[in-house]
């Protein structure tokens, strides 16, 4: 995520969780912070279809948000933006990658269970609107090869090679990713 993006992630942030949506200037604070702090898109058909972003103060990661639009959900999107973030938390220093998810969202809850996160923790009445958060953990310590298999079963083998033009579960690294 580079700052040209920001405008149009804070449109779906809002779309996507509107009781709980970020202000703009959240997203323009966090990438003003790259030395603990990265942020993705995932784009598709020119557009952004996706964001993550997680931040790591050694020795804990905190995945802050992420998100998929829900015409693209299914497609191996989340699954690489997650492998994404807990590989950085790695290149970082992380031990353990922590992250906060509704208790009413049960896609999310799966995908993270799949990765080998587990629930530690509930925050009562978290979320705006009163819904629990289920604190989650993952111990990164010999997990690289479990979440290699998670994006190889998720991922459709193929690519138009046209930039941007990420399909069945592909993300293309934007120009700001492949720097």
């Amino acid at each position: 995520m580079v700052a040209a993006d920001i405008a149009a992630v804070h449109e779906l942030e809002v779309r996507l969780f509107p009781v709980d949506a970020w202000p703009l200037e959240m997203f323009v604070s966090e990438l003003e912070q790259p030395e603990t702090r990265r942020y993705l898109v995932a784009e598709a058909r020119g557009g952004i279809v996706g964001y993550a972003g997680v931040m790591c103060i050694e020795p804990v990661a905190d995945v802050q948000t992420i998100a998929v639009v829900p015409e693209y959900e299914g497609r191996g999107i989340g699954t690489a933006l997650l492998t994404e973030l807990i590989s950085e938390a790695r290149r970082r220093g992380a031990a353990d990658v922590l992250l906060e998810v509704r208790a009413d969202n049960p896609r999310a809850q799966q995908l993270y269970r799949r990765f080998g996160f587990e629930q530690i923790h509930v925050r009562r009445k978290y979320y705006r609107d009163g819904v629990d958060a289920l604190i989650m953990r993952l111990e990164l310590a010999g997990v690289l090869a479990v979440h290699q298999d998670i994006v190889q079963k998720d991922t459709v083998q193929e690519n138009t090679g046209q930039p941007g033009a990420g399909q069945h579960g592909q993300t293309t690294p934007t120009e700001a990713d492949q720097q």
